[in-house]
């Protein structure tokens, strides 16, 4: 259930000796007052449709309702508090799984790298020195073939 804090000098929802008495106790000290069922259902479904409520709005609420004008103005800023909790909440639960699933496939990325294969060849990945010697020796063994050709042109 709702709780709404209504000042110790206010009305509230208690009645004349029980706001006295609470008065006496608790001197400047605030009391608490729980709305009932049929109150907190009003609210809610006028918070559906208004979130913001104007003066005359929360007026004509607290006497629908048997609440001070300060009580409707406190449940309207609470439950606007709530709300925002509640959808930051959801947020930061969706993007956390976001930021899970992406790290997954990422981290299935990084494994995929290692496992590259030239698409030459089929063989391993080169570096770049390793592409450097590899292209030195493919030029050489090419240098070599038109040797070979050009003396097999000539015979």
């Amino acid at each position: 259930m709702d709780l709404s804090i209504v000042s110790g000098s206010g009305g509230g929802g208690a009645s004349g000796d029980e706001q006295e008495a609470s008065n006496n106790n608790r001197k400047g000290k605030k009391t608490y007052h729980r709305h009932t069922n049929r109150q907190i259902q009003q609210l809610e479904a006028f918070f559906k449709e208004c979130p913001h409520p104007d003066e005359n709005q929360r007026r004509q609420l607290s006497k629908e309702l048997g609440l001070e004008t300060k009580q409707i103005k406190f449940w309207f800023q609470n439950k606007r508090t709530q709300t925002k909790s509640q959808n930051e909440r959801a947020d930061n639960s969706v993007l956390r799984a976001e930021n899970e699933r992406i790290q997954c496939e990422n981290l299935a990325i990084r494994e995929a790298l290692k496992n590259v294969i030239c698409p030459s060849c089929g063989g391993p990945p080169f570096g770049e020195e390793e592409r450097q010697h590899s292209l030195q020796k493919l030029q050489l063994e090419n240098a070599h073939l038109k040797e070979e050709a050009s003396f097999s042109f000539l015979l």
